[in-house]
């Protein structure tokens, strides 16, 4: 009997003791779900930051509206499929409103108060120039969809401007837009230029002069108007002069409206061509009316099978944010954010020196064609087999089509009427 007495005392005892275990578990689960409740779930791995400076307001605003919409559709894309680096990427984005020192005020924003993982961004040269000091003594790395300005800065001294990086055409890049006008579309034996007071086109027509000359070809006059001219009359009449094969005008401060409407009003019998700018974006043909028609343009993508990315990218944009895109600053914005996705997966990290080799070493297939930075200028290479090459397009009737190179071209180059 005591036996079974000692028994039965043991068995209360497990019993008491196995229902404190039960009650501390649910009470410490209790307390648990009801602060992971409260609290919410456990906090993800924080965004990568990119500070993203651009001209959202003033003169450039639709071109730096445009970058930023490709750079979101891409970011959409990237953030959906996971991120980088098990980490969303966000865009912190200030708007440098196309002046100097507000891109400066920018960059130190994004820099000291923000403390952005990496900087992007800029669209004018002399905005990037501004900002050079700055960002080359911060060391942070540096690239931008848009701009020229880093390879002219590395360019001048690689080991202080070794944090800049650019996808943008260089000014040699964007002058061999014209140089295939002269020679592959209307087989010119002499040109004018009309640029404007801006480093842009100076260094463009520049180039050219020197690319034309070794195909033979004479520059008859390289005009540099103030920028943002108000009135072409007298260039008209030095053109007329001149009787030139073909005119080539790198102008982009908004000017160009003025310009391309006076050559069509005034019925200037010589081809024109316009590099980038405005003169290859769907809008044009509201601005100018039946005066864009015979424009023809050069830009670095368009809406045809350049690679399996284009089409699909023009697509989903036009969806997206209901006009079209043209075919430099929408993909070019595109582009950049899958460029640094690809970096910074590479690089697996976000430590600057590791990502500065990523650039180096990093390469895409995007909506213009493979996307790979020349080591020795840091910017994308152009002109090469495979990676990003010209488009040229024509305005007939308000609408753009491809006129070259011929496997993409759409119809061949149409002269105007009184054009000889």
């Amino acid at each position: 009997m005591a036996l079974v007495l000692n028994k039965r005392a043991i068995t209360k005892i497990q019993a008491i003791v196995i229902a404190i275990i039960v009650v501390v578990a649910a009470v410490g689960g209790a307390i648990y779900y009801f602060y992971a409740g409260w609290r919410g779930a456990p906090s993800p791995a924080p965004s990568i930051r990119i500070g993203y400076i651009l001209p959202l307001t003033g003169v450039s605003a639709r071109l730096g509206k445009e970058v930023l919409d490709g750079s979101l559709l891409a970011l959409e894309e990237i953030n959906a499929a996971g991120g980088v680096l098990g980490r969303k990427i966000e865009l912190i984005i200030e708007d440098d409103e196309g002046k100097p020192d507000k891109c400066l005020s920018a960059a130190k924003k994004l820099i000291e108060t923000d403390k952005v993982d990496l900087l992007a961004g800029v669209l004018h040269t002399g905005n990037v120039v501004a900002i050079s000091e700055y960002v080359s003594s911060a060391g942070i790395p540096y690239i931008s969809p848009i701009s020229s300005g880093p390879v002219l800065l590395y360019m001048q001294d690689p080991k202080k401007f070794r944090n800049f990086f650019t996808l943008h055409p260089y000014y040699d890049d964007c002058a061999m837009l014209g140089l295939k006008f002269l020679t592959d579309v209307v087989k010119a034996k002499n040109y004018v230029h009309i640029g404007e007071a801006l480093t842009f086109s100076v260094r463009v027509g520049d180039f050219l002069k020197v690319f034309a000359a070794d195909r033979k070809i004479e520059c008859l006059d390289n005009i540099i108007m103030p920028a943002a001219a108000k009135d072409f009359t007298e260039v008209i009449l030095k053109v007329k002069e001149l009787k030139p094969d073909a005119i080539v005008t790198s102008i982009f401060s908004g000017a160009e409206i003025t310009l391309i409407r006076q050559l069509y009003e005034n019925k200037v019998p010589t081809p024109y061509f316009g590099i980038m700018a405005t003169y290859g974006m769907w809008d044009i043909a509201d601005l100018l009316g039946e005066a864009s028609n015979y424009l023809a343009f050069g830009t670095w993508s368009w809406n045809v099978s350049i690679t399996e990315k284009t089409i699909p990218f023009f697509t989903k944009f036009y969806k997206k944010y209901g006009y079209r895109a043209c075919g430099l600053e929408g993909p070019a914005g595109y582009d950049l954010m899958y460029f640094i996705a690809a970096a910074l997966s590479r690089a697996g990290s976000l430590e600057w020196e590791a990502v500065m080799r990523a650039y180096e070493e990093t390469e895409i297939i995007g909506v213009r064609g493979k996307t790979k930075i020349d080591p020795a200028r840091h910017g994308a290479i152009y002109w090469a087999p495979g990676y990003i090459n010209g488009v040229l397009g024509q305005w007939i009737n308000r609408k753009p089509y491809v006129i070259w190179p011929p496997e993409l071209a759409e119809r061949k180059y149409e002269k105007a009427p009184w054009m000889p």
